[in-house]
């Protein structure tokens, strides 16, 4: 069989991957942020906050990150449509509505079994096999399924997709000197109330906030930050948007990978 446009999709998706990664590897090597620390007026804390620069350019890198999403989702779509045209599937209609089922129940995957029921057997045999409803009966779980995962990002992207650079705590590490104007001041502020705040990636923001009993005399230290940029799937949960699209890629890979083995596989078994 066929599955060249398939295969087109899938590279596109990985150079998509590989541009965005060096946008974003560049923006991050140019020292685009920085921090600063201040004293409150009553003197009894201090702030670090963050200091950009140079924005990120994340409207750019989230469309090219849906795009990317997209072109993974339609790989599998067309594989279906190209394995059914080629299998005598002749009605535009019933060929417009197939698509790559990705189903976390059973229940469901027995709902589109209407749908299907225009591809071989060889062709439903294997797409069951790779459902993500199969995870938990091999002792698996549903939670970062790829393929569901790929499903919900690329409905989103059809609406709206947050992307953005996000500040996990322990990316933030810092050691401060700090100096009161009393020695009893220094004696009551220990251990030291500190407060981390993960806020919005812009100017000004604060990154971690300090509170002392004694009033300072001055603050100094060396601090490094670290961002991610992040995609927050429709459930909540962030990723990290390289190394989630380096993972979707590299399993929309296997799949299609799989569903052209059992292709080849049946062809044989037909021409033998």
């Amino acid at each position: 069989m066929d599955f060249g446009d398939q295969v087109s999709r899938l590279a596109r998706a990985h150079q998509l991957g590989a541009a965005l990664s060096a946008d974003m590897q560049a923006w991050g090597v140019s020292t685009p942020y920085g921090v600063r620390a201040s004293i409150a007026e009553d003197r009894l804390s201090w702030e670090l906050r963050l200091q950009v620069s140079q924005s990120p350019s994340l409207a750019d890198w989230g469309f090219r990150f849906g795009e990317a999403v997209n072109h993974l989702r339609a790989a599998l779509d067309n594989l279906i449509v190209a394995i059914a045209r080629q299998s005598g599937v002749t009605d535009e209609k019933q060929l417009k509505g197939l698509v790559f089922p990705i189903c976390g129940t059973l229940k469901e995957w027995k709902s589109r079994q209407r749908a299907l029921s225009c591809l071989p057997d060889w062709c439903r045999e294997a797409l069951e096999q790779v459902q993500p409803f199969q995870r938990p009966e091999h002792g698996g779980t549903l939670d970062g399924d790829l393929l569901l995962i790929l499903r919900d990002l690329d409905n989103s992207t059809k609406h709206h997709l947050q992307v953005k650079p996000d500040l996990a705590p322990q990316s933030i590490q810092h050691t401060p000197r700090v100096e009161f104007e009393t020695e009893e001041g220094a004696a009551a502020s220990v251990p030291p109330d500190a407060e981390v705040i993960v806020g919005p990636f812009e100017d000004g923001a604060v990154l971690l906030r300090y509170r002392t009993k004694g009033r300072i005399k001055s603050i100094k230290g060396q601090y490094n930050i670290t961002a991610q940029v992040q995609a927050v799937s429709p459930d909540g949960r962030p990723h990290g948007v390289t190394d989630l699209l380096a993972a979707l890629w590299e399993y929309t890979r296997i799949i299609m990978g799989h569903m052209m083995g059992a292709a080849d596989q049946a062809e044989r078994r037909s021409g033998a």
